[in-house]
């Protein structure tokens, strides 16, 4: 059992955790009618498994690297054609992506109590651009991105940089993901874990579980006593 007693800081995933990737499915349907969610469930999958391929391979591309790969993919996959601005615009989206809605209240709660950091994959400047639209970017002591280091999730030197970049053993940050196989990886390094199950789906049966599952992450605040 962990004891979140001794939990200091929460570090976040933040696409798909913090900032609702699903809402881009909107913007798609507007080109291409019922594509939407379809188009950003696979672009969201495919960039992940990209991280996994290249980190298991021991090579790094950057991050708009590998999410233009996962977009040429996906327009393939679903047999649509894309030009390069409207895609750039698509890409860009993820610095004006809405963050879920209790995320502004939970965060500000949180944060009386924890230190918050955002300990991610993807390109710090879309995240940071997109916590001032969404006006959070208050609430965190910092960001930390794998691919300033070139590691990514779920390598265990990605959840590393969380330890060594905040200063705490870790078993004193809870990290905190929407994605099944993000928490399970925290959770193989050592992490205690927060799972926010959002959408009911299931969790990758690999001999690991999350310490916590939580709807939201007013839930989560509700449960941590913040």
């Amino acid at each position: 059992m962990v004891d979140f007693h001794r939990v200091k800081a929460l570090a976040f995933d933040y696409y798909g955790t913090i900032a609702d990737k699903t809402a881009l499915a909107s913007e798609i349907d507007a080109s291409f009618p019922g594509k939407g969610a379809a188009f950003v469930k696979l672009w969201f999958a495919q960039t992940q498994r990209y991280c996994f391929q290249v980190g298991m391979m021991d090579r790094h591309l950057p991050w708009s690297d590998l999410v233009k790969a996962a977009f040429k993919f996906t327009c393939a996959e679903l047999g649509v054609a894309v030009g390069d601005g409207l895609r750039d615009r698509w890409i860009e989206a993820d610095t004006r992506l809405p963050v879920y809605a209790e995320a502004p209240t939970a965060l500000r709660r949180l944060a009386q109590r924890y230190d918050l950091y955002v300990l991610s994959m993807a390109s710090p400047w879309m995240i940071e651009k997109s916590q001032v639209n969404a006006g959070i970017a208050g609430h965190f002591k910092g960001l930390i991105s794998g691919e300033t280091h070139k590691v990514y999730k779920p390598g265990r030197a990605a959840y590393e940089l969380g330890v060594r970049e905040i200063g705490v053993a870790a078993d004193e940050v809870a990290f905190v993901s929407g994605n099944s196989f993000d928490v399970l990886g925290a959770k193989n390094y050592g992490y205690p874990t927060i799972w926010v199950r959002r959408y009911g789906q299931a969790l990758d049966d690999l001999g690991l579980a999350p310490d916590l599952v939580v709807k939201d992450l007013l839930e989560m605040a509700a449960s941590l006593g913040a």
